[in-house]
């Protein structure tokens, strides 16, 4: 019997000291468009004049997803050896991206910061757009007012060229103008899909894809031998079933997938809701129409 995961189970974890998240036995991590709302607040509240501030929305090791609250213009940064994801969740502002770091200072781990870049890229981005800051790159936010955004840090060192195949181009900027008709398209392609989700490419740089999965009601049952996911809902409704047991397993090589879950937990989501789950833990997301996701796949030790 599959167990919901109830809303008092989300305020007691609140009332214990939890706010930036509920975590579950097996390592799922699930937060609330409630809760990322709640970080926002608190991190305007404890910004106290400076430009910018920083709070956890989940922090699942080596991998922290990050909520940055921008009021004015910070220094650029450039980290070495990660790439980073940057989701605009409120706001608007223009990043600056490659070019030089203008009076370049190296931190005690490595990362460097500047006061400005010269002969950069800028791009003006609004709520719903997302970027993918290549390692050693120079970039830098700017906010018009407040510029509200979630942002992770991937490790990263160039791939291996492989002989036999030419690398797939990186797709670094995803539009929010561009996402209805993705959806569209995805809808249209769940039908035949084999694994019951449809969708294109937000972001990649490899080995890091950020995907767009429009959900079928059936769903299908995956456990992931080497990497963890984060799952980030767009659009729409639905649930996660985590944890439990899987029922007639197939191993496809860096997957286990199956027909069902037995004994996993019922985690219902919405827009806004996000959820990290770890290597190993069977999981499965099914629509109750239309569920929308944007999912990334991390490797972890």
């Amino acid at each position: 019997m599959k167990t919901p995961m109830k809303s008092s189970f989300l305020a007691v974890l609140l009332l214990a000291g939890f706010p930036a998240a509920a975590q579950m036995a097996n390592g799922v991590i699930m937060v609330s468009a409630e809760q990322v709302e709640q970080i926002r607040q608190n991190a305007r509240a404890a910004q106290a004049g400076r430009p910018s501030i920083s709070q956890p929305i989940i922090t699942a090791p080596p991998y922290a997803l990050n909520l940055e609250h921008r009021t004015g213009k910070a220094p650029a940064s450039q980290h070495p050896v990660e790439a980073e994801v940057i989701m605009v969740l409120d706001g608007a502002g223009t990043i600056t991206t490659g070019g030089a770091l203008m009076n370049a200072t190296t931190a005690a781990n490595g990362n460097i910061s500047g006061s400005d870049i010269a002969n950069g890229t800028p791009r003006h981005v609004v709520k719903g757009d997302m970027l993918m800051v290549p390692q050693n790159t120079p970039h830098m936010m700017v906010p018009d007012g407040v510029l509200v955004l979630a942002t992770l840090h991937l490790p990263r060192t160039e791939p291996v060229p492989s002989p036999d195949r030419s690398p797939n181009p990186p797709k670094l900027v995803h539009l929010a103008a561009d996402l209805p008709a993705m959806i569209t398209k995805a809808k249209g392609a769940v039908a035949t899909s084999p694994r019951f989700f449809g969708g294109d490419t937000l972001l990649s740089l490899a080995p890091y894809r950020l995907g767009l999965e429009y959900r079928s009601p059936k769903g299908v049952t995956s456990v992931h031998k080497n990497d963890g996911e984060f799952m980030f809902v767009l659009e729409g409704e639905g649930v996660i079933v985590a944890g439990g047991t899987v029922v007639n397993p197939k191993d496809t090589g860096a997957n286990i997938d199956g027909d069902a879950i037995q004994g996993g937990a019922d985690i219902r989501m919405k827009k806004g809701d996000i959820i990290f789950v770890p290597k190993g833990v069977p999981h499965l997301a099914k629509s109750d129409g239309a569920f929308v996701l944007a999912t990334l796949h991390v490797p972890q030790p």
